[in-house]
């Protein structure tokens, strides 16, 4: 039975974001995502994944996907003025996140001893490479360097063994991301229970680590014999009428489910097939064969019939088709909220979480600066600071950092 959320769970929670780029951002849209007020805190430029490629009516995709519901606060950090705006609004939050480099955030005054000798029950979390210990200590690190150290680009590796990193999505950034909302997470509920606030280091070598922990495991328990894991044949991708279906077995039960949806039960006799061992031993013949008969049909046809048989099949789907077959199944993972300039723009729901839709204000990725006069009074900094440091950090192109929306 499904229990109905009275109100997200992190509704009247205060977020200080320092962080840039997606690592931060994505555990921060979390906590936004749970109801939390995130304060997107960005230099006067803005958020460099602001910038992003594949941009679309001037908006990076990757930028509205990471901060959406949050609220914009624009500030030159390298001005005196801004840094004390910055340190009396982080100290009025519940919780920091920041991805500098290890020491910078010290250095601007906004550290964690700063920040908690205010506030002690504040949670700190700091996003970085690898840590403000050790010999990699302050090395730049962005996703697909993160791939290369932890090994994850040679589980990757292609059919001929060449070691690949995973493109056109920032596979580690994301886990780091989903790792530091649990640590803060975690840390709010020992806040609850034994009182006090924490400060965490998140990693994103740390993350790769935990997330590749199986892994690790196996490789160190076998001497670093253990290859990448297969499942059983004839796992793996087949050619259909119109394209490819992803095949799953996992056990010899599911052998015989798949070959009777074939229409071939008789290969169960067939001493090429008839055993797991055979069927290891000849797998170039299994797969051709089952090949072969896939190929008479449609990929959509086949996870149909195959799936009604409690095989595990599915048509391999781009993103376009992902998002037709989400909407058409019911799965309803993809909102849709209206961005200033840009029009419709589509919000994935975060599992677990409330919809993004129906909430006041609504919720959508904020123009840069946008709240910046709005934050900085609720956080009690004098007017005439406030026009100096919006001043400061004054672009003409963003006229939301000199005045409050309208």
């Amino acid at each position: 039975m499904k229990h109905r959320m009275p109100r997200p769970a992190l509704d009247g929670l205060r977020v200080f974001d320092l962080s840039q780029g997606v690592a931060g951002p994505y555990c921060t849209l979390l906590m936004a995502a749970q109801g939390a007020d995130v304060i997107k805190v960005e230099p006067p430029e803005g958020d460099w994944i602001r910038h992003g490629r594949n941009r679309v009516r001037g908006h990076s995709p990757a930028s509205l996907a990471v901060n959406a519901g949050k609220r914009s606060l624009a500030l030159d950090l390298k001005q005196a003025a801004a840094r004390e705006a910055a340190l009396a609004v982080a100290a009025s939050c519940d919780i920091v996140v920041e991805s500098f480099r290890p020491g910078v955030a010290a250095r601007l005054g906004l550290g964690d001893t700063a920040l908690r000798a205010l506030n002690p029950e504040l949670v700190y979390c700091s996003i970085s490479g690898f840590g403000s210990q050790g010999a990699l200590a302050g090395r730049a690190v962005i996703d697909h360097i993160a791939q290369a150290y932890s090994g994850w680009m040679n589980i990757n590796a292609d059919a001929d063994g060449v070691p690949r990193r995973t493109r056109n999505v920032v596979l580690a950034d994301q886990i780091t991301g989903l790792y530091a909302y649990q640590a803060v997470a975690s840390a709010l509920i020992g806040r609850l229970r034994f009182g006090g606030g924490v400060s965490l280091e998140v990693t994103l070598a740390g993350a790769m680590a935990a997330f590749l922990a199986p892994r690790i495991t196996s490789h160190l328990l076998s001497d670093g014999r253990v290859g990448n894991a297969e499942f059983l044949p004839p796992t793996g991708e087949f050619e259909t009428a119109d394209g490819l279906l992803t095949l799953a077995v996992l056990k010899p039960g599911d052998v015989d489910r798949l070959f009777e949806a074939l229409g071939c039960a008789a290969w169960l006799d067939d001493p090429r097939f008839a055993t797991p061992q055979a069927r290891l031993e000849n797998v170039a013949d299994l797969n051709q064969a089952v090949g072969a008969v896939l190929a008479t049909r449609s990929a959509r046809q086949w996870e149909s019939a195959l799936a009604d048989r409690g095989v595990m099949a599915c048509a391999v789907r781009d993103i376009g088709g992902f998002v037709a077959s989400q909407a058409e199944d019911g799965l309803g993972l993809v909102e849709t909220t209206t961005v200033p300039g840009l029009g419709d723009c589509p919000l994935v729901r975060i599992p677990g979480a409330p919809a993004w839709t129906g909430r006041e204000p609504p919720a959508r990725p904020p123009e840069l600066g946008e709240h910046g006069r709005q934050i900085l009074e609720q956080a009690g900094v004098p007017a005439a600071q406030i026009d100096l440091v919006l001043r400061q950090s004054h672009d003409s192109k963003n006229p939301f950092i000199t005045r409050a929306p309208s």
